[in-house]
């Protein structure tokens, strides 16, 4: 594993230890926020998900079948997000535990939404700070548009002339999946572990 790599992952790891705290700071703002905004469309008859084929974290090409006939919580984000997204898995995680045997066919998977940086290397030692239930997947930019454009998932690249990278402006929900590809349910940043765990035990 190269230094750079090394550094990158530590300070995930660090930022991940924090994003429980800044989390519920970064909720609040969401809540406040989303007072303007209609309340979310209902979930019955939705058209979200779809075919895809991607790569996961070990180098294996897969698509949705792979995962079929089990329950799925698909959370779409990337590895440099230094807040909401390693809130939003550790998130999952901690659902997926307070679930326990009732959700031990549940399949967490993070879909990137930046593949030009999120390599199969970088997927795998990301993940690796979660739950190890975890899939990460990654692909082309095409194949990543396909999939992000059937889950109707919003992201655009952030660039900033004083700043020596990008980042990335995006949409932050996590999808409940049926085995057989439907949507059940959609998670919002305000929603807690505990909702989540309790929804879920409720609807598979």
């Amino acid at each position: 594993m190269s230094t750079p790599f090394k550094k990158r992952l530590l300070r995930t790891a660090l930022l991940s230890l924090l994003a429980l705290v800044v989390g519920a700071g970064i909720a609040m703002m969401q809540i406040k926020n989303d007072r303007a905004l209609p309340p979310p469309p209902k979930v019955a008859g939705v058209a979200i998900g779809g075919d895809y084929e991607l790569v996961d974290h070990t180098g294996k090409t897969v698509t949705q079948d792979e995962f079929s006939g089990r329950h799925k919580l698909i959370y779409f984000g990337f590895t440099s997000c230094p807040a909401i997204c390693p809130t939003e898995l550790t998130k999952v995680t901690k659902a997926l535990e307070i679930l326990g045997e009732e959700g031990a066919d549940i399949q967490p998977i993070f879909i990137t939404i930046d593949p030009a940086r999120d390599s199969v290397d970088v997927m795998k030692g990301y993940i690796s700070l979660f739950t190890p239930r975890l899939v990460g997947l990654t692909g082309s930019q095409a194949q990543i548009d396909e999939t992000l454009k059937n889950y109707r998932v919003f992201a655009r690249k952030v660039e900033d002339e004083s700043l020596s990278d990008y980042t990335m402006d995006h949409s932050s929900f996590i999808y409940l999946m049926s085995p057989d590809d439907e949507l059940i349910s959609i998670y919002r940043i305000q929603d807690d572990a505990e909702f989540i765990a309790k929804d879920v035990r409720a609807k598979i």
